[in-house]
């Protein structure tokens, strides 16, 4: 047994430091008087594309073609004649074929320039009356649109199930109280209570700014390790691989310095959505399985090494 293994040092708050490598997150609180480690397991949902609008053809745009015969016959209409003047009312009529009406009554011509202050003088049945129907009324709200599609939710497989409750387990078991939550998309968190004992950790492994930093001489024990495997780790073909933070890049390369400091001869792979320490070779996956320790009671496949 190596004197660096889980099974040979005990345990400590310390050994949360793994949680910080596979992507937890330390929040202060207050003045920085407590501190919580959070870790959210699983990826995220797909995004769904929602349809343009302006794609989607109106009812006038069905009914009204763009071109054709009848275009070109209602713009004429619109238009007027050939000598282009505004067409009148005879003329929309005629283009309708619709009969003219009978000629609306003249206004006496004693009235001439000044009819408007005659106009009790003249009878209500001499003049035209228009009849539009009854005043539309506004609507009180605005038309629905359309609907906005649910958002996509994510159900966790068995490994985030069990990811979850052996993280569970292990900040318990270093004196942290801890829950599993789900989120609204359906992933997991992994939570602590916020604790005084782990402000240390906040410092550091916190730049001023807020960003997640690496520490310089980080020493990737055991317990460190199987706290990242519990996290993180899984077996792709010939690789074990433990999973990064997608969201701070500038912790790669201190973390696959680490690795290679504690004989896992490890590179870094994967993607930007998922960046991972790629472990190849027998030799560097058992010097790892000796280091985390013994298997889990409770285990999945394709996740511990060895």
């Amino acid at each position: 047994m190596s004197f660096y293994s889980a099974d040979a040092l005990p345990r400590a708050v310390t050994d949360l430091e793994g949680v910080l490598c596979a992507g937890g997150v330390l929040t202060l609180f207050g003045r920085g008087t407590a501190a919580r480690l959070a870790i959210v397991l699983g990826t995220p949902p797909p995004e769904i594309e929602v349809p343009d609008d302006e794609a989607v053809p109106t009812p006038d745009d069905e009914a009204v073609p763009a071109t054709g015969p009848a275009h070109d016959e209602r713009d004429a209409v619109a238009v007027g004649g050939p000598s282009g003047s505004p067409p009148g009312p005879g003329e929309h009529r005629a283009a309708r074929g619709v009969p003219a009406p009978d000629a609306a009554p003249q206004v006496p011509a004693e009235h001439g320039a000044d009819w408007d202050e005659g106009v009790d003088e003249i009878p209500d049945d001499e003049f035209p009356v228009r009849d539009d129907g009854p005043p539309a009324a506004a609507p009180d709200e605005p038309p629905p649109g359309p609907e906005p599609a649910p958002p996509a939710v994510v159900t966790p497989d068995p490994v985030t199930e069990w990811r979850a409750h052996a993280l569970c387990c292990a900040f318990r078991g270093r004196g942290v109280p801890a829950d599993v939550e789900r989120l609204p998309d359906g992933r997991l968190v992994v939570r602590s209570a916020y604790r005084a004992d782990l402000v240390p950790l906040a410092d550091a492994w916190r730049r001023p700014d807020g960003a997640l930093a690496v520490p310089g001489q980080l020493d990737l024990d055991g317990p460190r390790l199987r706290l990242w495997v519990l996290a993180a780790g899984r077996r792709r073909g010939r690789a074990y691989t433990l999973g990064l933070d997608p969201h701070a890049r500038a912790t790669h390369e201190p973390l696959l310095t680490a690795c290679q400091r504690a004989g896992l001869g490890a590179t870094l792979a994967g993607d930007e959505d998922e960046p991972v320490v790629a472990i190849v070779g027998q030799r560097r996956q058992r010097r790892l399985a000796e280091l985390v320790g013994g298997r889990p009671r409770t285990l999945v496949d394709d996740v511990w090494p060895g």
